[in-house]
């Protein structure tokens, strides 16, 4: 035996691996191996005494950069300039890789949080493009507390009727139908903050007017709304829940106020 295993193509002395070989260890075709000799980005250290090219274990450490530097996306010209720097070590190239990772971790980051928002929206059943939902809702804080709260009230009502229904509802709604929804919700809280200003009692025909109106709002555009659903949303508005909090972000103490008028209008009715 002397070491040497040519149908296998390795030379077990030397650590040199054929073209065949070098291609299976690094997942690359035979192909490819030729082309980035071809091109000198990656080529095999030496040659047998039948002039077959032989890759060492420092050539296919070369090949498995490439790969990784592929994988980033990077074309052969920016890889041959990271490979040509001057006296660039091991080390520099694993910084160098490293630093691409952390670039494309970034990257992704930002895609998964378009692709959250996506389907914070469409959990909701807000079918419009990014574009329309900016022509819609705006930019900014309201529009992720409209997702934020999409994503929440998936995961607390996800599976009731109502949730489904709104779903079913609002997934038809175009971007029209969202501005006419928006501005009648926004006259009829608008109406609720002016009468809490204003001093006029909760159980006063006119906030329970309003309460009303915000009933049939809600029974009109998202799910059916009798008056005993209306109370138990009420509820949520008191207990400080994303709803509630944007009311008080519009005045302080709103949603104390919402709440107390439909639990009047609730039991006007009876």
């Amino acid at each position: 035996m002397n070491g040497k295993h040519i149908d296998e193509g390795i030379d077990e002395r030397t650590g040199e691996y054929t073209v065949g070989v070098a291609a299976d260890l690094t997942g690359m075709s035979v192909r490819t191996l030729h082309y980035y000799d071809q091109i000198g980005l990656a080529r095999p250290s030496t040659r047998s005494a039948a002039g077959y090219r032989l890759y060492t274990d420092a050539d296919l450490a070369v090949l498995q950069r490439v790969a990784f530097y592929r994988e980033l996306g990077l074309e052969l010209g920016d890889i041959a300039e990271i490979f040509a720097a001057p006296d660039a070590t091991d080390e520099d190239h694993l910084r160098r890789q490293r630093e691409l990772i952390e670039q494309r971790i970034v990257r992704y980051r930002g895609m998964l949080t378009v692709i959250d928002k996506e389907l914070a929206a469409r959990a909701v059943g807000i079918a419009l493009t990014p574009g329309e939902r900016r022509e819609v809702f705006g930019e900014g804080q309201f529009v992720e507390r409209l997702l934020d709260h999409a994503a929440d009230a998936e995961r607390e009502w996800g599976g009731t009727p109502e949730f489904v229904q709104r779903r079913q509802r609002t997934a038809r709604y175009g971007e029209q139908d969202w501005l006419r929804l928006r501005a009648e919700l926004a006259a009829i809280n608008q109406g609720l903050a002016d009468a809490m200003a204003r001093g006029v009692p909760a159980a006063d025909p006119a906030a329970t007017e309003l309460a009303e109106r915000l009933r049939l709002h809600t029974d009109r555009w998202f799910h059916d709304c009798d008056y005993e659903t209306h109370r138990e949303l009420a509820e949520h508005y008191r207990a400080n829940r994303r709803s509630g909090r944007n009311y008080d972000d519009m005045v302080p103490g709103l949603s104390q106020y919402v709440h107390d008028a439909i639990v009047a209008n609730c039991r006007r009715v009876g």
